[in-house]
């Protein structure tokens, strides 16, 4: 017996036939539910995950149907099983627990936590010493990622950031005014002089580690997604977690020159402990404040109100910081 709910446009019959492959293979039940979850913007025909339900167990499916070529979900599969292990020596953090990877290469199933992601609750929680926690757990999930190989030193290179900017000014229509971004982008210029040349950690990163990737449970903080993760820069990593914080409120005497809200940085800092430079961080936060901020076109402006929020956040947090330099 078989139910599907199809409220995104996938296959569902070569989805059924993964789910049953599963649960024959590791499950003695035959009766289950499935319902996609998410697509990918990018391969929305090609990614996928699913939640299945099967007599009150959940599991997620994550579906890459060009992987048997590319080998991504085997590499990141292995990856899973690996940091599952070194996980293992902490009480308050861990990673989706891995369980079964196709011979077919086109998918594999973890288990499935029903919690929300450390994005939600901080753009959920107003009491700022609650949000104030999920940025001090989170600060502990990536300490012991980052401890996952050795670390070694890599000199910051910067020059990316300049080339991206004048990519999204010359091939697109940015929302934000010249005459407001076009001092920030001669800031970052002199900004830049300061780490000229400096070095900085290089860990095992996550690649992609938003807030999204991250499960906040009661006592426990769950990881996922490492199709991304490779060795660099640990400044990396904090920076796409750090900017969320774009969306949280308050005053301008409350931020430090990096744009974030000094309290949570703090609190994001309490238990990350690896010797990270703080000019190199605060540059690179500064830069992506000003990327993202940019990468809101006209076109993207108008078209929801999200997007209309965020470019105001940025914007309100980007005219503060850029007052003064690093």
């Amino acid at each position: 017996e078989v139910t599907m709910v199809n409220i995104f446009n996938y296959n569902d019959r070569l989805v059924s036939t993964f789910v049953e492959e599963f649960v024959e293979a590791k499950l003695s039940n035959s009766s289950f539910i499935f319902t996609c979850v998410y697509k990918s913007a990018d391969f929305p025909e090609e990614r996928q995950v699913f939640l299945i339900e099967v007599e009150g167990q959940h599991f997620a499916l994550k579906l890459d149907l060009t992987s048997h070529k590319t080998s991504r979900l085997e590499i990141e599969f292995d990856v899973l099983n690996r940091l599952h292990l070194h996980f293992e020596r902490h009480r308050r953090v861990s990673v989706i627990k891995p369980i079964y990877f196709s011979p077919s290469g086109k998918f594999f199933v973890t288990e499935y936590v029903g919690r929300k992601t450390a994005t939600e609750a901080i753009r959920e929680l107003e009491q700022d010493n609650r949000a104030g926690q999920i940025y001090r757990r989170s600060g502990e999930w990536l300490h012991v990622l980052h401890s996952f190989t050795e670390a070694t030193h890599e000199r910051f290179w910067y020059q990316w950031m300049f080339e991206n900017i004048n990519s999204i000014i010359s091939s697109s229509t940015p929302q934000a005014l010249a005459e407001e971004f076009e001092p920030m982008i001669e800031q970052l210029h002199r900004d830049a002089i300061k780490i000229d040349g400096v070095s900085d950690l290089k860990v095992f990163s996550s690649g992609d580690f938003h807030g999204r990737n991250l499960i906040i449970d009661s006592g426990h903080v769950y990881g996922l997604d490492f199709t991304e993760a490779k060795e660099k820069l640990a400044v990396y990593d904090i920076v796409d977690f750090l900017k969320i914080d774009v969306f949280r409120k308050g005053k301008s005497s409350d931020l430090d020159r990096s744009g974030i809200l000094k309290y949570n940085k703090k609190m994001f800092f309490k238990l990350y402990r690896h010797p990270i430079n703080m000019d190199v961080l605060d540059f690179s936060i500064r830069a992506r404040l000003l990327i993202d901020w940019l990468s809101i076109t006209r076109e993207r402006y108008s078209k929801t109100k999200f997007q209309r929020t965020k470019f105001e956040k940025l914007r309100e947090r980007l005219l503060i910081t850029f007052q003064t330099g690093l």
